[in-house]
């Protein structure tokens, strides 16, 4: 196995340990971010996240520019990571970008569970939790072939801009499959 990896993508496999380790390392850095926030942030918080659990409990119809919104949430992460590879420091802002991406999961996750100490979140996001599952997995699978190209393209390999397209086309196709699932069939 490690000589297809270093034959075809003429990398270590220390690049998805790195993505990992960036997105858990935000992650926490977000829930200890949430521990210091003050308590006048949190109460304005709270207020916003009771409008949001309000809203999904009601299963209130979106417009259809929310709906867009809503689909272009996540195929923006994939398009910009995917781009950052034919950039020279590509690799270091896609880094950058799991970072945030796991700060936000952190933070959000201490402020959910701050609040509702487990209970409702199994109601209110029986779906949700799935579909941000999905897409950090495929945030992971985007980032480690942005990256494995941009580490490729620096040493100057014979590269597949077949196969890295198809790496976009994928993960485009996969989130839209995922926005047709939870918000027509919901």
């Amino acid at each position: 196995m490690r000589y297809i990896k270093t034959k075809y993508y003429n990398t270590k496999e220390d690049t998805l340990k790195y993505i990992m380790l960036f997105m858990f390392l935000g992650s926490f850095l977000g829930a200890i971010f949430f521990c210091f926030t003050s308590n006048d942030i949190i109460e304005k918080l709270d207020v916003f996240i009771d409008g949001f659990i309000v809203q999904l409990n009601e299963n209130t119809k979106l417009s259809i520019i929310n709906l867009i919104e809503i689909f272009l949430k996540d195929t923006k992460y994939f398009i910009f990571i995917w781009f950052l590879a034919f950039i020279y420091l590509g690799e270091i802002f896609i880094y950058l970008i799991i970072f945030c991406k796991g700060f936000f999961i952190g933070f959000t996750g201490a402020i959910f569970f701050n609040n509702y100490n487990f209970k409702m979140i199994g109601s209110m996001f029986n779906g949700y939790i799935l579909e941000n599952i999905i897409n950090i997995i495929l945030i992971f699978y985007i980032s480690y072939k942005a990256i494995t190209y941009c580490k490729n393209r620096g040493k100057k390999v014979q590269l597949s801009i077949k196969n890295y397209i198809n790496t976009i086309i994928i993960c485009i196709t996969i989130n839209t499959i995922l926005f047709m699932i939870f918000y027509y069939i919901k």
